[in-house]
């Protein structure tokens, strides 16, 4: 594979911050995220909406912004801990012995957002969903370079997460923020962003990875510093 990943669009979603000016005048300390909320999803049929928590309602409008009218896709879905609120809930649940929800199952496992984009959209594209735990980014545009390198000529990637459960706190190692974000990579032999390895330790987070990469996105830093000593560049 040639050339170096362009990233065509992209939109991200998190409570009070639903759109490119409000997550610049985020970038730009004009604007502050809200505590709570999710997206509405108005076109999205009832019945299906109740089957999304506030992780796959985040994932959905993100993706569907960015989409637009684009099919056949593959997805590259990367989340540190999925539905994790709805896998405690069950576990929850199975210690005061209740029945389980086969619903709350389905929506609970990892790839259940990429798996409900698929449905609502009916479009069959493959997809990958990954935990990776602090090194999101790299696994993102490691697995987007693969669908490349396969002659796909535009792959759909998707970050989100959300904070764990209180009974899960305790075992957070870097901060964590509930939103989503989407983009459209392509292959360009002029210009894009490149990975390469530096000399460097991982960096130490003193905000989710996800705002990070946000906030990356829309500065003038020639790099952004990912897991394992690799860089993504600006080229």
């Amino acid at each position: 594979m040639s050339g170096v990943l362009s990233l065509s669009s992209w939109a991200a979603w998190a409570p009070g911050l639903q759109d490119r000016a409000a997550w610049q005048a985020w970038v730009d300390g004009l604007r502050a995220a809200d505590a709570s909320g999710e997206p509405a999803l108005p076109e999205i049929p009832a019945m299906m909406r109740r089957r999304a928590d506030r992780l796959a309602r985040m994932t959905l409008r993100a993706a569907l912004d960015v989409l637009g009218e684009r099919s056949g896709l593959p997805v590259v879905y990367v989340s540190r801990h999925g539905s994790v609120g709805r896998s405690a809930e069950l576990l929850e649940a199975l210690a005061r012995g209740d029945a389980l929800s086969p619903a709350g199952f389905a929506a609970s496992v990892h790839n259940a957002a990429p798996g409900l984009l698929g449905i609502v959209r009916k479009d069959p594209a493959p997809y990958t969903a990954l935990a990776a735990e602090t090194g999101g980014v790299l696994a993102m545009l490691a697995e987007v370079q693969a669908f490349l390198s396969d002659g796909h000529d535009e792959v759909l990637a998707i970050l989100s997460d959300e904070p764990v459960p209180a009974c899960y706190s305790a075992y957070v190692t870097e901060p964590e923020f509930a939103m989503a974000w989407a983009g459209v990579f392509r292959l360009d032999t002029a210009s894009g962003l490149a990975l390469s390895q530096v000399a460097a330790a991982d960096p130490v987070r003193t905000e989710a990875e996800i705002l990070a990469w946000v906030r990356w996105l829309l500065g003038n830093e020639p790099g952004f510093d990912c897991a394992q000593a690799w860089q993504v560049r600006r080229v």
